[in-house]
């Protein structure tokens, strides 16, 4: 088996690895970090994590190769935001709800409300912790169901929804003191 090729050292194992999962692993960074300059650096970074740990993989654990590179992916994701948040930089991750809406349908008068609503979320939702800012993105914009989140985030279904109620409450309180 590939993984096994891999552990024992054989670069090629390890290209086709990067082959085959790599797409997927940018396509999941995007997700999050809505920067496709910084999800190439996650890429990288997942990869080398991954590389470098692949003798710690265990298939024997239920856990599939590309389940294991999600996880490392959210996590070097994560650690982007919070390096970014420390830095003062714009959390991205609402931005795909504010792509242009199609042309028939609402009034330009809704459209404004809705334009106006989002940046409002948006500018509310970057109090989060960069984990929350995630798992709440995981939740409300891909509607990923809490069991999905527990399992890409490699932790338990009541942390979700702590982290989940949390977030919600600091999105209240901001709500409240913007009204």
């Amino acid at each position: 088996m590939m993984v096994e090729q891999a552990k024992s050292g054989r670069p090629e194992a390890l290209e086709q690895i990067y082959v085959r999962n790599r797409d997927r692993i940018f396509r999941l960074a995007l997700r999050y970090i809505r920067s496709s300059e910084d999800a190439e650096d996650i890429v990288q970074d997942t990869f080398i994590k991954a590389f470098t740990g692949i003798n710690t993989f265990d298939l024997n654990l239920g856990s599939s190769l590309p389940a294991w590179l999600n996880r490392i992916c959210v996590n070097c994701a994560i650690d982007h935001l919070r390096i970014r948040k420390r830095r003062g930089g714009v959390m991205a991750s609402l931005d795909a709800l504010s792509r242009d809406p199609p042309s028939v349908g609402p009034s330009a008068e809704q459209i404004a409300i809705e334009r106006r609503d989002l940046q409002w979320v948006q500018n509310a939702v970057k109090i989060l912790s960069p984990r929350q800012q995630i798992i709440f993105t995981m939740r409300y914009l891909e509607h990923l169901n809490i069991r999905q989140i527990a399992v890409r985030m490699d932790c338990s279904e009541g942390n979700i929804r702590s982290l989940l109620f949390r977030s919600a409450s600091k999105l209240k309180n901001v709500f409240r003191s913007e009204s």
